[in-house]
Parts: C-alpha cells; sequence; structure tokens
C-alpha cells in the first residue's frame, strides 16, 4: 500500500505539533479542563475582512469515525469530553499550518487555508493531515485508552478551488459569515471514499503537489454509482486520489 513520505525537515515540524499538544492536554480528563482559543472567532475576523470575495482556497474536512457508536456507549459526559478534544486539537494543527477553522460541523471539523503561494499551501494541506494523524495516533488515543475511553478514528478529505466568502444578513459585524463553494462541497462528499488511517484529495489538490509527493498519491478506481460527482469543466466524475497516512 503506498504511503505518504514524510521529508526530515516535515518530521520535525510534525514532532513540534505532537509536543504542543502532549504539553496541551496533560490534564485533559479533569472535570476543570478548558480550552481558551477561539478558533472561530479568528477565522470570522479573516472573513470578514473579504466578505463579498472569491478566493482560491484549500478545503480540509477531518471527520470523528465511530462517533454515532460512541454517542450510544459513553456517557454524555464522557462523549463531550472526547469531541470537545478531538475539535480543538484539530483546530489548533490546522492553525498551526497557516490555516483557518471555519465551523465545526456535528463530528467533523472543516478548515480552509488561503493561497499565497499555491505549491507551499498544498504542501501545508497534506502535512497538516499528517500531523492530526499523528496527534491522534500518538497523543490522543494513549491518553483516552488509558482513561479507559474508545481510542478514535479520523477520515481527512481535501478539495482547492475558487469559494465565495457569503454574508448572509446587513450587518457586516454580526451577520453569519460563510464559504460557499465547489471544493467544499466535494470535499465534504470525498468523507463517502475515506478510511482511517486513509487522506483523500480531489484532483484539484493532485495537480498542485510537487512532483515528489505527488508519486506517494495513487488515483482511486471507483464506480460512476458511488461516486458520480463532477467538476464545472468535464462531464466525467472527478477524480480523487488517496495515500496511507503514517
Amino acid at each position: 500500500m503506498i504511503k505518504l513520505t514524510i521529508s526530515e525537515q516535515e518530521q520535525v515540524k510534525i514532532h513540534s505539533c505532537v509536543k504542543r499538544c502532549q504539553k496541551r492536554i496533560t490534564h485533559l480528563l479533569d472535570r476543570d479542563f478548558e480550552y481558551h482559543h477561539l478558533a472561530i472567532t479568528r477565522s470570522n475576523k479573516f472573513l470578514r475582512n473579504h466578505d463579498s470575495e472569491k478566493m482560491k482556497m484549500f478545503v480540509l474536512f477531518v471527520d470523528l469515525g465511530g462517533s454515532t457508536r460512541m454517542s450510544s456507549e459513553l456517557s454524555p459526559d464522557a462523549l463531550a469530553k472526547i469531541i470537545r478534544l478531538f475539535s480543538q486539537e484539530m483546530a489548533y494543527i490546522i492553525e498551526y499550518y497557516d490555516g483557518f477553522v471555519l465551523k465545526y460541523v456535528g463530528d467533523a471539523v472543516i478548515g480552509y487555508f488561503p493561497t499565497r503561494q499555491i505549491q507551499t499551501s498544498a504542501k501545508n494541506t497534506i502535512f497538516c493531515a499528517q500531523a492530526m494523524m499523528s496527534v491522534i495516533k500518538n497523543v490522543i488515543n494513549p491518553i483516552l485508552q488509558k482513561s479507559q475511553y474508545p481510542s478514535l478514528q479520523i477520515k481527512i478529505t481535501i478539495d482547492f478551488g475558487n469559494n465565495n466568502i457569503v454574508r448572509y444578513g446587513s450587518s457586516k459585524q454580526k451577520s453569519h459569515i460563510d464559504i460557499i463553494g465547489l471544493s467544499v462541497n466535494l470535499a465534504a462528499k470525498m468523507q463517502s471514499l475515506g478510511k482511517p488511517n486513509l487522506l483523500v484529495i480531489g484532483r484539484q489538490v493532485f495537480l498542485k503537489l510537487p512532483r515528489q509527493i505527488k508519486t506517494d498519491f495513487r488515483k482511486i478506481k471507483v464506480s460512476s454509482k458511488v461516486w458520480s460527482y463532477h467538476d464545472f469543466t468535464s462531464k466525467s466524475p472527478y477524480p480523487v486520489f488517496w495515500t496511507k497516512l503514517s
């Protein structure tokens, strides 16, 4: 099975991300454990500064697998702690890789990465996904297992394209603001193809990657009955690719 190759430089950055997580959540299951970082506020400020603009960006979905089963097996308090831990740590990682957290949707976190230098932003999203997997595997799951909580599994999908920043009311400061675009929709739809420990990306992401990273991805062969979604330029299903995260 093909696997994402991590350069020594990226390994150092991911290791730093893991260490930061370990420091934050040493007492994560304490009753008074609370995050003080408001990622959504930071995102809202950025979006309001670009109200009604069209912007190229990478969109990342990270979804917590098995949350429905956990909701039936765990107490509401235990489930809330796990969801809070998962969502907040994924938010920190998105920001660590120069992204913004758009929203929390149930058991998923949506991040976006506006493009400054496209290839750099593309690499950042890929290694952001790897950092998420490393934090789950090396920090969060060992702590949860020690407290006899279930281990977590995540699915990550990424797409790229133009998206519109849309405000839903007349108040520039208070009205809800969001992102609408094909890449948001496709990244969400790709979750149906994802599996734990795999990263699934759309063709537009694949094309932006440097050659040495492209070689770590393989095109997903999937029936049009299972994956029938198109981009705006083709009548054929939108190509998607995958790699295994370490």
